[in-house]
């Protein structure tokens, strides 16, 4: 049994807890850490797992074999949701959204997500569609890789950077993640230091959430599920970098300006210091929650 360490489990099930407990939905369900713990918890719940990603969606239901007959699995990116006619919004007491990687995802062969496994670029969370990280960067021209960089990744001198990949691959293909780590390292000067970020992880990142068009569309979805969901229900948001937190943070401000929503404090939750020693990729996490008027 393989679980994806589900990243602030404690917080997670604190602000469900207080739900009607009805049918829970996880929009990204991974490898199931997170779902597994809430059908734990609520044994009289059910909960219907969604996720992109088709392979950890074969994963979470090996992991999740004990609780099969409490759980609906749908194959699909969590801003199509609204076209499952399958979901009872009216019964959705809570809903969880975490982006985050999978430890699965990161170091799954052919994948490219990190910059710490050896792969060919690719980091399509949904392999069956979609662009390549491998077309981006050896492809797109000086200015797109530039605003890219720029934009999901809020990379410094990323004008500069760009016209670095332009002139490598000028001499050869950039094929590998361990290329392109190889070519921040340089560009950036890099020296390992203790507590110092590679400069390969935003660059990753940009290309990761280009990619997945991962921004795209999460105001518009927030929104719309605050009007499906029942009075009481609860949204949990974890979110793993600025960017994204900025448009979560955003979209919840003015849900709670127009009366829909309250937020729950603290807001946002951050990772303990006990977590973040046992799990140190949670150190970038925050979490916000919110329960529909």
């Amino acid at each position: 049994m393989s679980i994806h360490y589900p990243v602030m489990n404690s917080e997670v099930i604190s602000v469900l807890e207080n739900s009607a407990r009805d049918i829970f939905l996880d929009c990204t369900v991974g490898m199931g850490g997170h779902a597994a713990l809430i059908l734990n918890k609520f044994p009289e719940s059910k909960l219907i797992a969604v996720d992109m990603d088709e392979e950890s969606l074969e994963i979470a239901k090996r992991n999740m074999a004990d609780y099969r007959d409490r759980v609906r699995f749908i194959n699909t990116n969590f801003k199509d949701l609204f076209e499952a006619e399958e979901i009872d919004w009216d019964r959705v007491s809570g809903v969880l959204i975490d982006p985050g990687l999978s430890v699965y995802q990161i170091k799954s062969e052919g994948r490219g997500f990190s910059h710490s496994e050896d792969s060919k670029l690719d980091m399509r969370k949904d392999m069956s569609k979609g662009i390549t990280a491998h077309e981006i960067v050896n492809t797109f021209n000086e200015k797109e890789l530039s605003e890219i960089f720029e934009k999901y990744g809020e990379i410094r001198r990323a004008d500069g950077f760009a016209k670095r990949i332009i002139e490598r691959r000028l001499f050869e293909v950039i094929d590998t993640s361990l290329q392109l780590k190889k070519i921040s390292e340089d560009y950036f000067g890099w020296r390992p230091k203790r507590g110092k970020t590679h400069p390969a992880s935003k660059v990753f990142q940009a290309l990761r959430i280009y990619v997945n068009k991962e921004l795209e569309g999460i105001s518009e979805f927030v929104g719309t599920l605050s009007k499906k969901l029942k009075k009481g229900a609860r949204i949990v948001f974890l979110t793993f970098h600025s960017t994204e937190d900025r448009i979560i943070k955003n979209v919840f401000k003015k849900l709670k300006n127009s009366g829909s929503i309250k937020t729950i404090r603290p807001f946002p939750m951050v990772p303990t210091t006990e977590e973040i020693e046992k799990n140190n990729p949670s150190r970038s996490a925050k979490l916000r929650a919110v329960e529909i008027l």
